[in-house]
């Protein structure tokens, strides 16, 4: 009997320590990375797919009634082939993600940004993108997430069109 009270004890405060709490997920600073897929469209060109990892920073804000708001700046890691012999050399955007708590540890989002695109010797190319995602909460600290963003870059009347799928991994201070 007193072992299977142990037991008992030790499962329900295990699951404890593993479940993120109500209203402290996703809040407060975050500093991750993301894997990103990604494959642009330009005046009739089809790119390749390209990957590529970026640096993520964001702040996270409780509204109440389980509504999150999430301020995000990303930066480009490294350059990727975006055409045949065109580079992406960086990225820097800029994002608002505005997502419902429909668990504890599960946020899905809508999430617009603006970003800039330094693309071979072309020029910087600058616009808007659009997109959803969800995040879970392994713990109070470490995020996993995936998102498509829809991207509608212009430079000088060139337009550069992307969609992007990402993996991410952030920790929540």
């Amino acid at each position: 009997m007193k072992k299977l009270a142990l037991v008992t004890l030790t499962a329900a405060l295990s699951t404890s320590v593993f479940a993120a709490p109500v209203g402290e997920t996703f809040t407060g600073v975050g500093v991750g990375m993301d894997l990103t897929t990604v494959k642009y469209k330009s005046a009739g060109l089809e790119g390749k797919q390209a990957t590529g990892a970026n640096v993520i920073v964001d702040y996270g804000m409780d509204y109440g009634n389980n509504l999150v708001g999430i301020v995000e700046g990303k930066v480009k890691v490294g350059s990727t082939k975006i055409f045949n012999d065109v580079k992406q050399k960086s990225q820097f955007g800029v994002a608002y993600e505005q997502g419902y708590r429909v668990l504890p540890d599960l946020l899905p989002y809508a999430k617009i940004d603006y970003s800039v695109s330094k693309v071979g010797d072309v020029g910087s190319f600058k616009g808007f993108g659009y997109g959803l995602g969800t995040k879970y909460a392994v713990s109070n600290d470490i995020e996993v997430g995936v998102q498509y963003m829809r991207s509608n870059l212009k430079h000088s009347g060139t337009k550069l069109k992307g969609n992007a799928y990402s993996a991410t991994a952030a920790y929540r201070f």
